[in-house]
């Protein structure tokens, strides 16, 4: 708890109410002194917090872009620039906001606009590293180098220069050389950028396996790795599926770790193409390559648990079919585990595209990334837990906060500076996919996901002998698509769409009448439509409760229902719906109110549900649906 914090319990709640209202600005500038003063004894921190930071204070609106209202915010964003011009840091935050939803949908004219006008409302912003990140980016997307060069090259005058900024200037000499002509000349220099960051984090430089190749991620490594004494066994667990051709990249450089005490146990996961082949190549090169093979594909996941079932490390990590791993990067987290048994450990990695250009998150404006697959764990400690929830995406999200949960062991984020993990990028990978993309994060699969896994570990460790082994039964029910399943959702009775996280409603006595259709033996299903106002809020405990105990089941975007009869709960919600919505086609629709939907209501819900609505008051509902009953 910070120093500020401490201090606001020594007043009473009125009296701290009272003094913001009334010197809102000095309580602010206050609160950030006082904090402050611990980075005073920490050079590098006090460095960091010095430094102008366009996330620091982001704008109110932030938020709602990445959680179902990204055109409204944007466009409710447009409109206050006006309104925000005689208060800079008001209106740098606005552009901020903007340009990284404009990045995020590849609109770089725009991303352009909103970055220039931050840095001319807000000067100092301009030496940022974050802003000198999107700019960069933005100009090469528009293919403009040499000012993308200007720019960077004004920055490192006014700038720690830092690991991002590094792969920034190899993106731009790649761009120049692509410009002239002639990549491979650039291929020296970048390569030398790359180095730099693996020297300030105390890591042996990278070369290139055959320097006749252009440089690609799989022609690096490291001619001269610093040599270590491996005591602990490490179980390397590798989930492969229709990756022959990047398969050798991962193996090769997790055979080349100087932690030598390895065995690596790959799980071709029933995979259409030569996937197999290589494994069993790998395998009989290398005899600590072990070959397993799933009769049926049943998700990266499940193959790690296939592998974890037969791992004999003291501890266990997972490695990607198609990352690249710097060759000391085991050996640093195995010399974290040996001396800190009572913690776990991640890394960092990069997102890079096969010549090794480095790519920009838009939504965090950053590089670097944590690394969960790259999860370093007692083996005991994963096998008690039994391992992953075997979806076909989010457990490793799942699985670390479960293991913290449970254990409370410390989260060691290792080398934060320096990515250990070149992560290859591909547009057509779940993680980029919008159904269930990284973006749902904050609305829509990912969201409802996390959101379904942490009332599970909440209410287990509630409990006097928490259990939260994974079992074949599904210990907590997730979405359909985050199980893998694309196919329609044609088992429904009954859908019951509204905003799930609404506080001032009495959920209690919905959830008692969907208890009475489902022992009429209706199957019932639920989408939660957020309002623009409370997008960010969680649904709340009763209705969550009645998902966790399989009451009803949550459809999210991305998934695609038919029912025999839809509720809406609230008309009003038609008139600003977020985006994505699942897909809904239902035989009736009863909005529950006393006074009958608009016009233009009316016309929102034929086109959603697929039907004209029908009134119906509330002590109404199950009278209403009595024509269902089996």
């Amino acid at each position: 708890m910070s120093i500020a914090q401490n201090l606001k319990r020594i007043l009473p709640t009125e009296a701290r109410t009272l003094i913001k209202r009334k010197f809102p600005e000095p309580v602010r500038k206050l609160a950030i002194g006082l904090d402050s003063i611990p980075l005073v004894l920490n050079g590098q921190a006090w460095e960091r917090f010095q430094q102008p930071n366009p996330n620091r204070e982001p704008h109110p609106l932030f938020s709602k872009i990445w959680s179902g209202f990204g055109e409204r915010a944007a466009r409710e964003l447009e409109l206050s620039k006006p309104l925000a011009q005689r208060d800079r840091a008001t209106l740098a935050a606005t552009a901020w906001s903007l340009a990284k939803w404009y990045a995020y949908n590849g609109n770089h004219v725009a991303t352009l606009e909103n970055l220039v006008l931050m840095t001319a409302a807000f000067p100092r912003m301009r030496r940022n590293v974050y802003t000198q990140l999107m700019m960069v980016e933005c100009l090469l997307r528009l293919d403009r180098p040499d000012e993308a060069q200007a720019w960077l090259q004004w920055a490192s005058k006014h700038t720690r220069m830092r690991a991002e900024f590094y792969f920034s200037v190899a993106n731009i000499c790649h761009a120049l050389a692509s410009r002239a002509g002639s990549v491979r000349s650039a291929d020296a220099e970048r390569l030398a950028w790359l180095n730099k960051v693996y020297e300030e984090g105390g890591f042996s430089k990278v070369s290139l396996v055959n320097d006749d190749a252009p440089l690609s991620i799989e022609n690096l490594t490291v001619a001269h790795p610093r040599p270590t004494e491996a005591s602990a066994k490490l179980s390397v667990l590798v989930p492969a599926y229709n990756c022959a051709d990047t398969l050798p990249i991962a193996l090769n450089s997790i055979l080349n770790q100087t932690w030598r005490n390895l065995e690596v146990l790959v799980v071709d996961d029933r995979s259409p193409d030569e996937t197999w082949r290589v494994i069993q190549d790998f395998a009989q090169r290398d005899q600590r390559i072990i070959p397993l093979r799933h009769d049926r594909n049943g998700g990266a996941y499940a193959a790690r648990n296939t592998a974890l079932s037969h791992a004999t490390g003291d501890f266990v990590t997972v490695h990607d079919a198609d990352d690249w791993s710097h060759p000391e990067k085991f050996a640093a987290q195995m010399l974290h585990a040996t001396s800190h048994p009572e913690g776990i450990s991640t890394t960092i990695g990069v997102r890079v595209s096969t010549d090794l250009r480095f790519d920009v998150k838009a939504n965090m404006a950053g590089m670097l990334m944590e690394n969960t697959s790259s999860l370093l764990v007692k083996r005991q400690t994963l096998a008690d837990l039994s391992g992953w929830d075997a979806t076909r995406l989010g457990a490793d999200s799942e699985l670390y906060e479960r293991i913290r949960a449970r254990h409370n062991l410390v989260a060691n984020k290792l080398y934060p500076a320096t990515p250990l993990t070149l992560i290859l990028f591909s547009g057509s990978s779940l993680t980029q996919t919008k159904a269930a993309g990284i973006a749902t994060v904050n609305y829509g699969a990912r969201r409802q996901y996390k959101e379904a896994y942490r009332f599970w570990h909440a209410t287990e460790m509630a409990k006097p002998e928490p259990d939260l082994r994974m079992t074949p039964d599904r210990r907590f029910p997730a979405p359909r698509i985050i199980l893998g399943h694309r196919e329609p959702i044609q088992d429904l009775d009954v859908v019951v769409v509204g905003n799930f996280a609404d506080a001032a409603r009495p959920f209690e006595q919905d959830v008692g009448r969907w208890r009475k259709l489902s022992e009429a033996g209706l199957k019932l299903g639920l989408v939660h439509w957020p309002t623009f106002r409370r997008a960010e809020a969680n649904i709340m405990p009763p209705v969550r409760a009645a998902i966790a105990a399989e009451l009803v089941e949550n459809i999210v975007p991305g998934e695609n229902a038919a029912c025999r009869a839809a509720i809406l709960l609230d008309s009003t919600l038609l008139d600003d719906p977020p985006s994505p919505l699942p897909t809904l086609s239902a035989g009736r629709l009863y909005i529950v109110g006393e006074t009958a939907p608009s016009t233009l209501q009316a016309e929102a819900a034929a086109r959603y549900f697929g039907c004209a609505p029908v009134l119906v008051r509330e002590d109404r509902v199950i009278d209403a649906l009595n024509g269902l009953k089996p």
